[in-house]
């Protein structure tokens, strides 16, 4: 009798540090992610429900680091002067100092997650060979309406300074998708095909 109590107990023990190391391993999650960590691609906290985190600006060093070299070397003693006076081709941001321009390009890199190179030459800034550069200009004329003209005409918004910026929309990625609109409407309706016989541009 004493024998079976012993084995009952004995069995229990077994039973629990088995069921305790499963719940523990089913509990870690993949990859090795840190316990408590949120999943990879997971919005941090605080943000808004279904949101994804920014994507890594793996070009932030070679950024800063060309940005740094250029106000060091090449505009060095120019850095305060008009853009339009060392730069050529600007178009856009006439007014803004040779520094600021650079910061500011280098902004809209971060903005989009990408390198220089995405918009320009490399050594040949003043180049229009690339659709990037012209893009990016219509998108700087696009925010600066929505600014200055459409947020502005909107009554009773709750900002006292509502303002857009390329990262409102890219967050991080150089194209962001089919953008708010096309989510708000979801995929697209399927065509359907005009029947038989119909007039052309009737539909079923």
């Amino acid at each position: 009798m004493r024998r079976n109590g012993v084995g009952f107990v004995a069995f229990a023990i077994v039973l629990t540090a088995s069921l305790s190391l499963f719940s523990f391993v089913e509990a870690q999650p993949p990859g090795g992610t840190p316990p408590g960590a949120p999943p990879q691609g997971a919005a941090p906290p605080g943000a808004r429900p279904g949101a994804m985190a920014a994507p890594v600006d793996s070009f932030v060093a070679e950024r800063d680091s060309l940005v740094k070299d250029l106000l060091a070397t090449r505009y060095k003693g120019r850095e305060n002067a008009p853009a339009e006076s060392v730069f050529k081709n600007i178009k856009i941001l006439k007014g803004a100092t040779v520094e600021q321009t650079l910061r500011r390009m280098n902004a809209y890199g971060r903005s989009l997650g990408v390198s220089c190179k995405h918009c320009h030459v490399l050594g040949h800034w003043a180049d229009e060979d690339k659709n990037e550069k012209q893009i990016a200009r219509d998108m700087m004329m696009m925010t600066g309406r929505i600014n200055d003209e459409l947020l502005p005409a909107i009554k009773n918004i709750k900002s006292e300074h509502p303002g857009v910026n390329c990262g409102t929309c890219h967050g991080g990625k150089a194209r962001p998708g089919f953008g708010p609109m096309q989510a708000a409407r979801g995929p697209a309706a399927p065509t359907t095909p005009p029947a038989p016989g119909a007039p052309p541009g009737e539909k079923r």
